[in-house]
């Protein structure tokens, strides 16, 4: 398991993906420090952020970027193999379906989130380097405010570690992750906006805001600037909930089937 974590590794250094994944990062971070300001992708209407929010506090409740981000990771590691067939050559006698699984799996979540936290503490110590403490946080600030929002992304991880072994094509693979929010976020708001007073159109509109407000952007935001114990318990139960069951069901689905 150990040498098939360091060949990842090493393709991992000379994937192109990869590069792409550090270079929009580090373009985003740097419009950020420019404009002494947060951003990056949203679906939805923007949250109001505190006044004193600070610019990188700001930046990390904008981390629904990272989604997009984090797909390249699992697709270099996971659904490449896929789509080159070069699994076959990997499970052999010696790695069985369940060693290779679990080694992807967790190479997969180590990468990525290694990844995601490294690129929020280069923009951390950038950002105060140049703007200095009138647009940066403390270090323990910062660091509460990106540890409150990191099981959600683990969780976000898993799903992509699940989808890659369920789906298998890369094109199929990319539709899913990349649609995936855009569609869930379209079916809140045309939910949302029933307006009717009969008691099953209500429930209708009750599970779109639901839907919404436990929506990856929202809770990436929401779980930084309005932390309320609530909802913060509901969104580390469902991360837990997610993370479990993506390895389970990712599990599975590879075991079941066989190799093409």
């Amino acid at each position: 398991m150990i040498n098939m974590m360091r060949a990842d590794l090493y393709r991992m250094s000379k994937s192109k993906g990869i590069l792409f994944f550090w270079l929009f990062t580090a373009l985003i971070y740097f419009i950020s420090i420019a404009f002494k300001a947060w951003g990056g992708i949203s679906l939805a209407e923007m949250p109001e952020f505190p006044e004193n929010t600070k610019t990188d506090i700001g930046q990390i409740a904008m981390n629904f970027t990272f989604y997009f981000l984090l797909i390249i990771p699992v697709f270099c590691v996971i659904t490449s193999e896929f789509s080159e067939h070069t699994l076959k050559n990997t499970i052999s006698s010696s790695v069985s379906k369940r060693q290779y699984f679990t080694s992807k799996f967790l190479f997969s979540l180590t990468y990525s989130t290694v990844s995601f936290a490294l690129a929020n503490y280069i923009y951390y110590a950038a950002n105060r380097l140049v703007n200095g403490s009138e647009y940066s946080s403390a270090l323990k600030d910062f660091t509460k405010a990106f540890f409150t929002q990191f099981p959600l992304f683990i969780a976000i991880v898993s799903i992509f570690t699940m989808l890659a072994f369920l789906l298998r094509k890369g094109a199929l693979y990319n539709a899913v992750t990349i649609s995936a929010p855009i569609v869930c976020t379209m079916i809140a708001q045309v939910l949302m906006s029933i307006n009717s007073e009969k008691e099953f159109l209500k429930k209708i509109r009750d599970f779109g805001e639901k839907l919404l407000s436990y929506g990856v952007e929202t809770m990436s935001a929401r779980i930084i600037y309005d932390p309320s114990n609530d909802y913060r318990n509901n969104c580390y139960i469902i991360c837990i909930v997610v993370t479990i069951l993506s390895f389970a069901l990712g599990y599975f689905s590879f075991s079941k089937r066989e190799l093409d």
